[in-house]
């Protein structure tokens, strides 16, 4: 006897509804919409997130069809796509049960294999352009019920991690355009500045990979000997081992890069920061140092956009090996590069927000070599990013230019050579070589800022005027399209075409710089255009709503724009004004309100330290500075809690189970000790028992994992009681224990009853067929649509010669699956059976 009833499980279960009418696959939702109706559960989960405009929204799991009859109920929103991903096998029970029949054609359900193809369909590329790509787990995926939600949902968010960060840096993103406007004012001396400026020179590049932690020491006593470039996100470890980076760099204009680089305004004066020009605002304009931006000034053509480098993306880590070639040092050493997580699951250095919220649990199965020949777990954007460095690496040493990891346990890249830190020899640096350089940067006088801001109100309001004439123009438009068609649809004056015709010629030559600038603005607009379900037929009245989307994108576009140059423009002003000593108080109070750049009201003081102001601004202005104070430490951060989210007991069940699923014990090991290190839960007990029990059955010693899982048991109110007796039902049947087996299904069936058809199996194999018909029965009155389950109850009845009960059975299945061979089969086959032998008693 074995565990071959097990394999019988169908992954989605049987067909089940509730008293609200909502139908749906048991082993899906379990008793999610037991007592509560589905929409009202998706109103509470979803309702907010799931039904934007212009997002492309990609879901894993479809909770049996619910969440997307969900949504078509809702209404789809404008310009939105929803693509549902579930296991194939579910897939096919789904269909079988018509559960996904009649969708909307902005609805597509796909297998893992294939969702890509339907984003790409569905213009992943301009999604991910406007930043609305949004992945979600639906309530039975969030369950994780089904094993194979948790690894989909964990390969989905590294996928769309990487495509978005492809898009983003080919095409560009909105976010970059708004972040360049609000930057304008802040942005004044490019990183040309010091091209070249440490010739022959050594420099080490700080990350803030695991290795970090164990070579900062060294970095430490060599201090003296070293230019240190260092990204912001890694600030917080440098503070606390008194190191200060000669030069500090961010890209990213996300406002998390906030709660992530903070400490870096704790560096002293003498450090440079390097930012892309989008980089997040309140970085850069509460900087209290030299800055140096990447890229250019604004997103058209101006004489404001200096001669500069943009440096390689799309990271930032990225960006200071590409400066590093630049400014000429012929030795470039990584440090913290590793591009991999330590064998435990930890993804960053010590003290950071990753590493303390503990090992990472819903990372995927991804390996890479390091340069010891471990094979260390890494995430897909680091992988993607390991491909990127190595073409990187192959530029800059084919310049003469040496690289360097002093990890080994970092991961391995091609044109990077491996030095441990201990063997690395270095020359004596002078201070004055450093100093020099630094020095190539003109101070920031009150003249010169004074300058730079008017240039850059006078370009702004320059383009402002061309905006605005684009919008006139565009609203122009919209009335001439109206007008346009007579009722019948067709062109009634084509005086009106041709007007039209010349605002297009105005658009695309006297305009066209700015043109494609506000298209980018309306782009959400312009999707509506490509709809990807659009029909080829064209028509007058197709081409009126066309043109109409057209010029409303146009116009949208172009007052979005609009209004971020006019903030720029009063940013410029504010700043302006914090040159005076006796400024307009309430233009800046609200400036650096609305920025939350809080640290400028201390920059102010410290410029102006003997102006006396009214009581009411010098209230102001300590608010601001205790704003800043309570900014800095504070440690219970947005971002600290999202990356709480990758560790938690839940990801961690589903990587227990699905390490032992695809027998990997290595990965078992590691991932034990690093849950026995992570301070981050108390009950810790029946997790290590379950991995204890799970190698003991990998190691092919079932009585200690049989030990184990009865240790699970006996816990009180164990969170893996469904594991642990799932696992002692199979070995007892491998065991040919069917009594210890039974008593285990019989626990389980308390549990859920999708396991009362294997209490009825094993009761009937061991002879006790009261029990297995109480069993059926059970669940049969549970799940009346199960048909497979009456099958096997109605062949029960004929084995044990129980005839009449049978026949009803027979009578019923006729009347819900006439047409099922099955059901035919067995009818035959009593009728046969009653042809050739008299009907005799119930067997006992």
């Amino acid at each position: 006897m074995t565990s071959a009833i097990f394999t019988q499980k169908c992954p989605a279960g049987v067909l089940t509804s509730n008293v609200f009418g909502d139908r749906y696959l048991y082993n899906l939702n379990r008793s999610s919409f037991d007592k509560v109706s589905a929409q009202a559960i998706f109103d509470a989960e979803f309702k907010e997130s799931l039904l934007n405009e212009n997002t492309l929204n990609i879901i894993v799991g479809t909770d049996s069809g619910l969440l997307p009859k969900y949504i078509q109920q809702q209404g789809i929103p404008s310009g939105s796509r929803y693509i549902f991903i579930e296991p194939e096998e579910v897939l096919e029970q789904l269909a079988q049960f018509h559960l996904l029949d009649n969708s909307s054609p902005e609805i597509v359900y796909t297998s893992p294999a294939n969702w890509e193809d339907h984003a790409n369909t569905f213009k992943l590329k301009e999604y991910s352009y406007l930043d609305t790509i949004k992945s979600f787990n639906a309530i039975c995926a969030q369950q994780m019920v089904l094993d194979e939600y948790a690894e989909l949902s964990w390969q989905l968010t590294e996928a769309l991690h990487i495509m978005h960060f492809r898009y983003r840096t080919s095409i560009g993103c909105q976010l970059f355009l708004v972040r360049q406007l609000e930057n304008i004012a802040d942005n004044i001396f490019p990183v040309t500045i010091l091209a070249n400026a440490f010739h022959g020179k050594t420099v080490i590049i700080l990350a803030g990979g695991p290795s970090l932690t164990d070579i900062l020491p060294w970095i430490k006593e060599n201090r003296h000997k070293l230019v240190i470039f260092s990204v912001s996100r890694i600030s917080r470890q440098l503070i606390d081992a008194t190191i200060e980076p000669d030069f500090v760099f961010s890209v990213d204009p996300l406002d998390v890069n906030i709660d992530v680089s903070k400490e870096m305004f704790l560096f002293p004066d003498n450090t440079i920061f390097i930012h892309s020009y989008h980089v997040q605002p309140a970085l850069l304009n509460q900087w209290h140092g030299r800055s140096l931006y990447l890229g250019t000034r604004l997103p058209w053509k101006s004489n404001l956009n200096i001669d500069n480098i943009h440096g390689t993306g799309p990271t930032v880590t990225n960006s200071a090996l590409s400066i590093a070639h630049y400014f000429g040092f012929s030795k470039i050493l990584l440090a913290g590069f590793d591009l991999c997580f330590t064998k435990e699951g930890i993804t960053h250095a010590k003290g950071t927000d990753e590493q303390l919220a503990g090992p990472k649990y819903n990372s995927t199965s991804l390996k890479v070599e390091t340069y010891n020949g471990e094979q260390r777990p890494t995430g897909q954007d680091y992988y993607a990013a390991l491909l990127m460095l190595a073409k990187q690496a192959e530029l800059i040493t084919s310049d003469h230019c040496e690289i360097i990891n002093l990890a080994a346990t970092a991961a391995k890249v091609e044109h990077i050579a491996h030095i441990s830190y201990t063997d690395i020899s270095l020359p004596d640096i002078q201070a004055k070589d450093i100093i020099n350089a630094k020095h190539r940067i003109p101070e920031l006088t009150n003249d010169l800022l004074s300058a730079h801001y008017q240039k850059v109100i006078e370009e702004l309001k320059k383009s402002a005027l061309q905006i605005q004439a684009i919008a006139k123009l565009a609203q122009k438009a919209l009335i001439i399209n109206q007008r346009m068609y007579n009722l019948e649809g067709k062109i009634e004056n084509y005086k009106d075409k041709r007007e039209l015709d010349n605002i297009e010629k105005q658009l695309r030559k006297k305009y066209r710089n700015h043109s494609k600038l506000v298209k980018k603005f309306g782009v959400r607009s312009f999707l509506k255009m490509t709809s990807p379900h659009d029909s080829d037929d064209w028509t007058a009245e197709k081409a009126q709503k066309l043109c109409d989307i057209y010029y409303q994108a146009y116009h949208s576009g172009a007052n979005s724009l609009l209004t971020l140059i006019n903030g720029a423009i009063h940013r410029t002003k504010a700043r302006y004004e914090e040159l005076k000593a006796m400024p307009d108080y309430s233009s800046l109070l609200a400036q650096w309100n609305q920025d939350k750049s809080y640290r400028r009201a201390i920059f102010w003081l410290r410029k102006h330290p003997n102006v006396h102001y009214p009581e009411q601004t010098g209230s102001a202005l300590q608010t601001m500075q205790d704003q800043f104070n309570q900014l800095l430490t504070n440690q219970d951060t947005a971002y600290k809690a999202e990356v709480a989210q990758q560790s938690t007991l839940s990801l961690l069940r589903s990587k227990i189970k699905l390490l032992f699923k695809h027998k990997k014990i290595d990965e078992l090991k590691n991932l034990q000790l690093g849950f026995i290190n992570d301070s981050n839960h108390d009950n810790k007990e029946p997790y290590l028992l379950l991995i204890d029990a799970y190698l003991a059955e990998l190691d092919g010693d079932i009585e200690t994992a049989l030990i184990q899982y009865n240790n699970i048991i006996n816990l009180n109110h164990s969170p893996l009681l469904e594991e642990a007796l799932f696992r002692i039902a199979s070995l007892s049947l491998e065991q040919h224990n069917q009594q210890n087996a039974l008593l285990a299904i019989d626990c389980l069936t308390q549990i859920s009853p999708i396991y009362l058809p294997y209490k009825a199996e094993l009761a009937r194999i061991i002879g006790d067929f009261i029990l297995a018909i109480d069993s059926y029965n059970a669940y049969i009155n549970l799940f009346p649509e199960d048909v497979l389950n009456k099958l096997k109850l109605t062949t029960l009845y004929i084995e044990i010669n129980v005839y009449e009960a049978a026949e009803l059975m027979l009578q019923h299945l006729l009347q819900v699956a006439p047409d099922l061979e099955s059901v035919i089969v067995l009818k035959n086959q009593l009728a046969k059976i009653k042809r050739e032998q008299p009907i005799s008693s119930p067997a006992n």
